[in-house]
């Protein structure tokens, strides 16, 4: 059986995750602000009766402000929502490897992203593929705390 892709945008990125890792796509998720916390944590909401921490994946990646939809990570992950833009459904379209070019590689040396060098083609877009495992567990992520800089 063919690898299922969830494909979708994130602060102007196209971007793609594995589907098995994506518990669910929220449209319309009430989010509470928390504060004292970085301007990229968008705070907390519920979902499916469970408090869920979420974080705007556009302003995390250092481009601009994602708004939208909130994917809701596997609980094999741990709890967490990631707010994107757009989402443009599933794929089985095999992933491949990607050759950089220069605009693109000062981004995606951006580790803070933990993106990969495989990405979903489709459509004429290229949507690189998120590690989410290792997004989930990088420090930078992990630590929402403002700083005071």
């Amino acid at each position: 059986m063919a690898t299922r892709h969830l494909l979708f945008e994130a602060g102007g990125l196209p971007l793609a995750a594995p589907a098995e890792l994506i518990r669910s796509v929220h449209e319309q998720l009430r989010v509470q602000p928390v504060s004292g916390t970085r301007g990229w944590f968008r705070g907390l909401a519920v979902a499916h009766g469970k408090l869920l921490p979420v974080t705007d994946l556009g302003a995390f990646s250092g481009r601009r402000s994602s708004t939208g939809h909130t994917l809701e990570l596997a609980e094999s992950l741990g709890m967490a929502g990631l707010q994107v833009d757009t989402v443009f459904g599933l794929s089985t379209t095999p992933v491949s490897e990607v050759a950089l070019d220069r605009d693109e590689a000062s981004f995606s040396s951006d580790e803070n992203l933990a993106l990969t060098s495989q990405a979903v083609v489709q459509e004429d877009r290229v949507h690189r593929l998120l590690d989410i495992a290792a997004l989930m567990q990088s420090p930078v992520f992990l630590d929402i705390a403002e700083t005071d800089i």
